[in-house]
């Protein structure tokens, strides 16, 4: 399973935990070992940054956790918001799956009921 890339996908993650060690003071990260136990139908907020023609976006988007994948340091999530970025029609859209690591982890929301729904559900488009 590939990352996301600005140059295969149009759009990548940032590195919240390079942010938060850059700027400690300002940029807050929820707990290593929270980020790390995520499951199925938690809330993660993320980085995502966007470029198509020489235009650049950068948002901060909910992703509901599907499940964790690999060796356990890597999840699958659908994202949850639809992207202002107008590029992102067709190519980054409410409902789309998406793989994450710990280290893009910028907040966590606890499962309700809804969430755990579409954790279950089938994404709009499967990664990859």
């Amino acid at each position: 399973m590939h990352s996301p890339s600005i140059d295969e996908d149009g759009w990548c993650l940032d590195d919240a935990e390079a942010l938060h060690t850059e700027f400690p003071d300002t940029f807050w990260i929820p707990s290593a070992a929270a980020r790390r136990g995520l499951h199925p139908g938690c809330l993660v907020k993320l980085i995502f940054r966007m470029e198509a023609e020489d235009e650049a976006q950068v948002e901060r988007m909910w992703v509901i956790v599907t499940r964790r994948v690999s060796d356990g340091e890597a999840y699958l999530g659908v994202l949850d918001n639809t992207p202002y970025f107008e590029w992102a029609v067709g190519h980054l859209e409410a409902g789309f799956e998406l793989p994450f690591e710990p280290r893009h982890v910028i907040d966590i929301d606890d499962p309700t009921d809804s969430t755990m729904a579409i954790a279950r559900a089938e994404p709009a488009r499967r990664w990859g």
